[in-house]
């Protein structure tokens, strides 16, 4: 039995029971004795300590932790001033250099449960649950008194209650937008140009005179997005770091006045995980399913596409991250068969972070994409091709929460044959660039809230010149995550 280390003993520990703290932080055993004789220093430091003390009953903890940080050096290692300095340290959130003040305490009395249940207190408060258990079960058994006992017992439950909380995880968002497109359909801006440019008749003659219709007619709109998503992730071996996770996305897009434009995106997700130190290895498969019902009566651009893949990513670093993924994935049409196609794709990243205040963050993507086409139209002309991209995100934050972002990308289209998009395309192998770049920025009012706002320049130039166009999108979302 130990309770009476749970009371202030000789007197000079009487500034911190009048703290105003919670009562099992204050009661505390301090065995020094108190001279008879009290020297100019020590009135020095009870004075240090009575006005700390008054600020600290007054709920004015980092005014407290200020006075008390530069005296460190001259009265660390006294147990009043130590324990004193920890509860600041902790109460105005500097929880790692509480337990410094904490572990002198216990140095110089083991048996000061007040400390040591504070000192279990900033490991939990710096992420450290073990190290915040093992002190609380120390308290726990040195029998504590009956209002004590459910506190450090709540504190365990909390630690337990994290621990299963990294085990299994479930998080979601919703998501609104709202924008304008300049050019909805990516039509040139010059049809009959365009065609002319492009086609051939079965003389090998260009095509005159032909009149935009439909989607070939560049037209502006705006729209509306809806979307939402869930992700569930569960450890399965925590000491070799695998995890199983899986997740679904749904997303509405609504064209106003081109209802034929209207689409509708579902992609499931599901794979494992594997983390060992640096680097984290990811094996996934994935099925997206697409609805559009296209400018085409009868021909729907409706396509599914299940895949699978590897990733792997490590760091260099706290500051850097590198990755490399690969995918396998067969796009379906559902009245475009000549348009399915067996897909590899390979790509690598990089994200760097700077030092500096604004916290600059740079992200680069390569990637190369080969689709084969599955079959051949009437005519012998297929879909295959292959595309390169380069893709860089530049984001900083130059003001507290408000992310500030620049974005390029720059991508490179050629076709397996001289007729892939067309039995009247006989002469030319399709080559097209395309180019974006986008600015915007992203305000958080909320660590569960985000409002983004940005403006997108897209520019495609093909060798045929009915697929060059010009787009400008802004939009405007909400999103709240769970």
């Amino acid at each position: 039995m130990v309770s009476n280390d749970w009371f202030v003993r000789a007197g000079v520990s009487l500034v911190v029971f009048s703290l105003g703290l919670p009562a099992f932080a204050a009661e505390t055993s301090v065995t020094a004795p108190v001279s008879a004789t009290t020297s100019s220093a020590s009135q020095s430091l009870d004075k240090l300590l009575r006005d700390a003390g008054a600020l600290m009953k007054s709920g004015k903890a980092s005014e407290a932790y200020a006075m008390l940080e530069p005296m460190e050096s001259d009265y660390s290692g006294n147990i009043p001033y130590d324990y004193l300095f920890g509860v600041a340290a902790l109460d105005s959130g500097k929880p790692d250099r509480a337990t410094i003040a904490f572990e002198r305490v216990l140095i110089m009395n083991p048996n000061f449960s007040g400390a040591r249940l504070d000192l279990g207190r900033a490991y939990l408060a710096m992420g450290s649950d073990d190290l915040a258990e093992k002190e609380f079960k120390v308290v726990l058994s040195q029998d504590p008194p009956p209002h004590v006992k459910p506190v450090v017992e709540k504190f365990l439950e909390e630690i337990a209650e994290r621990r299963q909380a990294k085990l299994q995880q479930i998080t979601s968002y919703l998501e609104f937008g709202m924008g304008r497109d300049s050019n909805i359909t990516s039509a040139t801006s010059d049809f009959t140009k365009g065609v002319e440019g492009t086609f051939q008749d079965l003389f090998g003659n260009p095509i005159r005179g032909a009149q935009a219709t439909g989607s070939s007619i560049v037209k502006a709109a705006t729209f509306s997005n809806l979307s939402g998503g869930l992700d569930y992730s569960r450890v399965l071996d925590e000491t070799n770091g695998i995890k199983l996770f899986a997740g679904v996305d749904l997303k509405r897009k609504v064209v106003s006045s081109m209802s034929q434009l209207n689409n509708s995106n579902i992609d499931l997700r599901a794979g494992v995980s594997k983390t060992s130190e640096a680097d984290t290895y990811r094996l996934f498969f994935s099925y997206g399913q697409f609805y559009l019902e296209g400018m085409t009566p009868n021909v729907n651009s409706n396509r599914s596409t299940p895949a699978v893949g590897a990733e792997w990513k490590h760091n260099l670093g706290e500051r850097d991250q590198i990755s490399l993924t690969g995918q396998y994935s067969r796009p379906r049409f559902e009245k475009m068969a000549t348009q399915d196609t067996n897909q590899v794709m390979l790509s690598g990243s990089l994200i760097h972070i700077f030092e500096g205040d604004t916290s600059p963050m740079i992200f680069t993507n390569v990637s190369h994409t080969s689709d084969k086409a599955v079959v051949a139209s009437d005519s012998g002309s297929d879909m295959s091709r292959k595309t390169t991209s380069v893709r860089v995100h530049f984001q900083l934050t130059p003001i507290t929460d408000i992310d500030v972002f620049l974005s390029g990308g720059l991508s490179l289209r050629v076709d397996g044959s001289a007729n892939a998009r067309s039995a009247l395309i006989p002469a030319k192998v399709g080559r097209d660039t395309s180019k974006d770049v986008s600015i915007g920025l992203n305000w958080h009012p909320d660590p569960k809230w985000s409002i983004k706002t940005q403006v997108a320049k897209y520019n495609n130039t093909s060798n045929l010149s009915l697929y060059n166009y010009d787009r400008t999108e802004s939009s405007l979302s909400i999103r709240r995550d769970f």
